[in-house]
């Protein structure tokens, strides 16, 4: 079983890199509704939220993964918006969950805040997914919604064995 939930986080963070590979520097500004995050802060904001977490149970899990985010100010941090950036740090960011998953899975226990590392990769998966719902969103609203030609091999297809048909 624990193959198959690796697998789930793998097919997840193709999802995003998928998604975040159909980003262009014209949609990248897009947003759902003024003052919301921007489609690269959302993926921006779920290499840091990878990060935060895998900081949280063990920090040698961020080996080889760098910050997006740069500090402005006391409280505020801006994020990266150099797309082919985000791109290589949310590969980065993937392979150090993937590498705590499987490290910790077998044992079970606690993993940081979260009773049982499973938690801890369901909230990640629900987390982006969330996210990734946000940036169709966002994309939609700015005129460029990813096509469902693009949506079914890209997202939902990586989920399912065959293809349905209509």
């Amino acid at each position: 079983m624990i193959d198959v939930v690796l697998e789930s986080w793998d097919r997840q963070a193709t999802i995003v890199n998928n998604v975040a590979g159909l980003i262009t520097e014209e949609t990248k500004m897009a947003q759902s509704l003024p003052g919301e995050m921007r489609v690269y802060e959302h993926l921006a904001h779920m290499h840091g939220v990878r990060r935060g977490w895998m900081s949280e149970v063990d920090a040698k899990y961020l080996e080889g993964s760098a910050t997006l985010h740069t500090q402005v100010s006391e409280e505020e941090w801006a994020a990266s918006d150099d797309l082919a950036l985000i791109r290589q740090r949310l590969q980065e960011s993937a392979q150090g969950v993937r590498r705590m998953m499987a490290d910790m899975l077998p044992a079970g226990g606690k993993a940081g805040p979260y009773d049982h590392p499973l938690f801890y990769m369901q909230h990640m998966i629900w987390h982006e997914g969330w996210h990734i719902g946000a940036i169709f969103h966002a994309l939609r609203a700015a005129g460029h919604e990813p096509a469902e030609e693009w949506e079914e091999p890209n997202v939902w297809g990586l989920w399912r064995v065959e293809e349905q048909q209509p």
